[in-house]
Formats: C-alpha cells, sequence, structure tokens
C-alpha cells in the first residue's frame, strides 16, 4: 500500500507506518501525478481535494486531519466510491481555550469587560462553540448564541438572528466555511454586521478567514478590536488588515500536543474501521501531560492562563517577521508549520505560586489540574 501524506502532519509513522509505503510531501504541493498510484491520501485544509486531483489516481480513503470539509468535494468522492474522512472536533477543546486567552490578554490591556458586566456573542455553537459557551459561562460572562442549524433541530435552543446581534462587547466565530444552501457563513460577516457592533467590540475569528469579509472588515470595522487566528487567502494575508490587528496569530487556534494526537488517531481509526489498513492493538501515543511551575505571589488567573499560552507574544513575532516582507506566505506557513509545543489547559498541573482562592476555582473549571 502507499499513503501519500502532508508532510506537516505528525504522528503519522506512528499510526500509519505499519500499513505500507508513506510519502511526504508539502501538502500546498500535492498533485494528480503525486497521487495517481496511491491507495491512501492524508491531508489538511491547504489541499483541495476534487476529481481533478483524484479522478486517474487508485486513492481509496482520504483522511484529512481538520474538523471542517471544506477543501474535500465530499459530493465527487461519495460519487466515486472514494471513501472520506475529517476529524470532527479534533481541536474543539484548544481553540476555547484559544479564545481563553485571547480574553485574558484582552483583559491584561483593557480591551474587555469581565464577566457579567460584559456580553458575548458566540457565532456557531457546534462541537467548538458549545466549548466556547462553556468556558465562557465559567467566566461569568453573559451570552448571545447564534446557531440556526441547532435551532432547527432542538427545540429547547434558542439562536439570536444575526441580524439581531448589536450592543455586546465580544463576538466569537465558530462556524465551518459554507457557501451555499440555506445557512451560508461566506462574508456572512459584512458591512451591515459590522456598523451594527459599537465602539470598541472584540472580533474573535477562530473558525475560516473568508467568513468575513477582509474589505467589509478594512472599510466598515475599524471601530472594532480585531483578533484573528485565520485569514482569508491564506498564506497570503493582508498585511494591511494584519498591521491593523490586535491579536494576529498564523492558524494554530486549534492547535496543541494533544489535538494533533487526536487528530491523527481519528482518521486512523476510520481507516481501520473502513477496512482500508490493518488496526493496531494498542494506540501508538499516549496523551502527554505538562507541569507548570508558577514562581509568584499573588498569581490571578489571567496570569496563568497567560503563562500557559500568550498570543501577545505570537502577534508581536507575527507581525515583526512578516510586515517588512513582500512575499510573506512562504513565512506565514512557516510559523505555523512548527507550534507543537502548547498543550491544552486539561492537561496542565499547576505547580508553586500562590493563587486567590476564587481564581484557583476558575483555573479549575477552565481545566487545570
Amino acid at each position: 500500500m502507499k499513503i501519500v501524506a502532508d508532510a506537516h502532519i505528525p504522528y503519522l509513522k506512528e499510526y500509519f507506518g505499519h500499513a505500507g509505503e508513506l510519502v511526504f510531501m508539502p501538502g500546498r504541493a500535492i498533485s494528480s501525478h503525486d497521487v495517481k498510484d496511491a491507495d491512501v491520501l492524508l491531508v489538511r485544509s491547504i489541499t483541495h481535494v476534487d476529481e481533478n486531483l483524484l479522478s486517474n489516481s487508485r486513492v481509496k480513503f482520504v483522511g484529512s486531519v481538520t474538523a471542517g470539509a471544506d477543501h474535500l468535494d465530499t459530493t465527487w468522492l461519495d460519487k466515486a466510491g472514494i471513501s472520506w474522512c475529517v476529524a470532527t472536533a479534533f481541536n474543539a477543546p484548544p481553540v476555547a481555550d484559544y479564545v481563553v486567552s485571547v480574553i485574558a490578554a484582552l483583559q491584561t490591556k483593557h480591551h474587555l469587560l469581565e464577566k457579567k458586566q460584559g456580553k458575548i456573542a458566540v457565532i456557531g455553537v457546534g462541537h467548538v462553540g458549545r466549548l466556547v459557551v462553556e468556558r465562557l459561562q465559567q467566566l461569568n460572562y453573559d451570552i448571545v448564541m447564534c446557531d440556526p442549524l441547532r435551532a432547527q433541530y432542538e427545540t429547547d435552543f434558542f439562536s439570536t438572528p444575526l441580524e439581531k446581534i448589536a450592543d455586546v462587547d465580544a463576538v466569537t466565530l465558530h462556524v465551518p466555511l459554507v457557501k451555499l444552501g440555506e445557512h451560508p457563513t461566506f462574508h456572512f460577516i459584512n458591512e451591515d454586521f459590522l456598523k451594527r457592533q459599537k465602539k470598541d467590540c472584540v472580533l474573535i475569528n477562530a473558525a475560516r478567514g473568508a467568513v468575513v469579509n477582509s474589505k467589509a472588515l478594512q472599510h466598515f470595522g475599524a471601530h472594532l478590536h480585531w483578533c484573528l487566528d485565520v485569514w482569508e487567502h491564506e498564506p497570503n494575508i493582508n498585511l494591511s488588515i494584519l498591521e491593523k490587528t490586535l491579536i494576529a496569530t498564523p492558524h494554530i487556534a486549534g492547535y496543541s500536543i494533544q489535538s494533533k494526537i487526536r487528530g491523527v488517531e481519528m482518521i486512523y481509526r476510520a481507516a481501520c474501521e473502513k477496512n482500508i489498513i490493518p488496526h493496531q492493538t494498542i494506540s501508538p501515543i499516549s496523551m502527554p501531560t505538562q507541569q507548570l511551575l508558577l514562581t509568584e505571589k499573588n498569581l490571578d488567573w489571567r496570569q496563568v492562563v497567560l503563562s500557559a499560552f500568550n498570543p501577545m507574544s505570537i502577534t508581536d513575532m507575527m507581525q515583526n517577521l512578516i510586515l517588512p516582507v513582500a512575499e510573506h506566505g512562504r513565512l506565514f506557513d512557516e510559523m505555523r508549520h512548527p507550534f507543537n509545543y502548547r498543550s491544552e489547559f486539561s492537561f496542565i498541573e499547576l505547580k508553586g505560586g500562590e493563587l486567590k482562592k476564587e481564581d484557583e476555582v476558575v483555573l479549575k473549571m477552565l481545566g487545570f489540574k
């Protein structure tokens, strides 16, 4: 068996190495020639998988270490009899942790109100959004939820219409990129939505870059604080937007040591269930834990969260590296690919330091040990 895989997917040798020959390639460069004699294709969101790529191949399984499938032509794959799988919700915990880290950073800079004084709109309350809502409720925020799909199927779920969302202190986006159908999300954060938001409202996008209309953001969103992890036209992002973004990270909200293991294991198990590859009886990788040593006294929960992951330091690095360079797409990818040192809160054990009781309670609710 021949398995062609994006070279930046970790742990593939451990999970798929026993099944056959592994051929690693840059995800953006995988072509029809590369997969014509492959049996399995393993990708990330940067590889578009469709008829043009696979029609002349013998590929019988496509696994994508992504939560969404907008880069896969699933209609064609189904018609062609090619099994496919995405790692649904594999990155939900680190994205929820990311939103908390952004809020901690914003509060230390006095850009976001605390607790019941503030109201946050969560748009998209699926696998990721549910966890985000849970985290925000643990921080005692007043939550407005928008998810018309859930409202269709859950009688006890109330979805605030998108056009009614206004007068909130923050908006955080957790939707798939959908261009057609009853509830499209492509560019749904548009001129009208941006104009409705009050001055200094925080806009967090950890979904897909193209759910925000970049031109509208520049022309009608200057009164907001932008916190962007995803960008339209990645990796060739808009430098003017990057320059004005308060918190900027290179599409790593869902990246953690644990999520990378979780994602690969999910597509591996799917391939086993479909009898594409033989199953290993023992999982080859166990989830690692991390100890975080706190050396200061009188720490609050924000300082601890930012000790685990500080998006402001990534922002400084990203803006300093990318803004001066005309050909910046390569640098965006180079920042993103090696990001493999962040642990999810629930895998971090705190040692030392002194915490107030109320901060200790918050950190425990957020998952810290």
